[in-house]
């Protein structure tokens, strides 16, 4: 192979973690904005956010802003200050709790200006601010500042927790060809590759992969490897609403797996979410998987029911016109008062 294209091949596979540095530079404007007194993008904004309960916002801006300080050094300890403070906020009020990179980065920074110990209280309150913190936060963990020393790997996942999405797309098809070691070749870098496709809304690319992985599985795998590889092709076609070909893999891990020795696993709900799953988008043609999915629910004994094996299993019920959904659902309203779910019962 000649200089030149060895050196085109080098260029294009540094093409999407060049990409990832231009968009990290574009946080300059951020910053400038923050100088001049603009806070409203990076600041504290709390909401509620569904189930999830209390969150911020502004996390993810101020993450990336946080990322542009670290590698393009900018001191400035009123701006890491003040964003500091404002990282604390979430980490005290956030339901999900957590650590986060922001926190850590921030850290690092403030560090720097941590002379006399003159935000030692505000590391304690860090240190403080959650269970999570309180168990992994620490103030002298370190955070490495080079940009250049993150390879396509590390781009990707950086990508992901920036939301960077249209880059990560890039990088991810670059990093799946990255070596000998192609991603549909090695089951672990495969089974990753799945999960950025699936991030990234390329769910549709996944299918020969789910498919790849189930054979290699049928082929090799013990029982519980096989049923979760049946698992994670229904779930597949569940997400991209074919749901003709779910029914048909349900069909098959019925009909050609000893599932009853992982009956008692959470891994077998996954399997009956599934059918339900299908029979409630598609009751045409599917009595036969109700049928079998009504037998293994009321064999269930009821300690070892859960809210999404009731919503799901009703709504299969439904779609089929059964009236045991009635009786479901007053057993799931009485599970949800059995634990405190409704507050109306407390």
């Amino acid at each position: 192979m000649s200089d030149e294209m060895l050196t085109c091949g080098r260029r294009k596979m540094c093409m999407g973690k060049d990409k990832l540095k231009e968009k990290l530079k574009e946080q300059q404007k951020v910053y400038v904005s923050l100088k001049a007194g603009n806070t409203d993008t990076v600041c504290y904004k709390e909401f509620q956010n569904g189930e999830w309960g209390t969150d911020d916002a502004n996390y993810v801006n101020r993450l990336r802003l946080a990322y542009y300080l670290l590698y393009w050094k900018i001191k400035d300890e009123d701006a890491v200050a003040y964003l500091f403070q404002e990282e604390l906020k979430d980490r005290e009020n956030n339901s999900f709790q957590g650590i986060g990179s922001t926190i850590r980065i921030l850290t690092m920074l403030l560090q720097r200006y941590n002379a006399g110990h003159k935000y030692d209280d505000l590391f304690e309150r860090a240190k403080n601010a959650n269970f999570d913190c309180a168990c992994g936060y620490d103030a002298e963990d370190l955070v490495d500042d080079d940009f250049e020393s993150n390879d396509l790997t590390d781009c990707v996942y950086l990508c992901r927790e920036l939301e960077y999405k249209d880059v990560m797309s890039v990088l991810v098809d670059e990093w799946k060809d990255e070596g000998k070691d192609r991603a549909d070749r090695n089951p672990a870098k495969r089974s990753r590759l799945m999960g950025f496709y699936t991030y990234l809304g390329r769910e549709d690319e996944n299918e020969s992969l789910y498919q790849e992985q189930l054979a290699e599985t049928v082929a090799e795998g013990g029982i519980k490897e096989i049923i979760s590889a049946y698992r994670d092709i229904i779930h597949h076609y569940l997400r991209v609403e074919d749901y003709e070909r779910a029914a048909c893999y349900c069909r098959i891990v019925i009909q050609s797996t000893d599932y009853k020795q992982v009956r008692r696993l959470r891994l077998f709900g996954d399997i009956l979410e599934g059918c339900m799953e299908v029979i409630a988008q598609k009751p045409a043609g599917t009595s036969d998987l109700w049928e079998w999915a009504k037998g293994e629910l009321e064999g269930k004994p009821r300690i070892n029911r859960y809210g999404n094996l009731y919503t799901k299993g009703i709504a299969a019920a439904r779609a089929v016109g059964d009236p045991f959904a009635d009786k479901l659902e007053q057993e799931y309203l009485d599970w949800r008062r059995e634990c405190s779910l409704d507050r109306a019962s407390v």
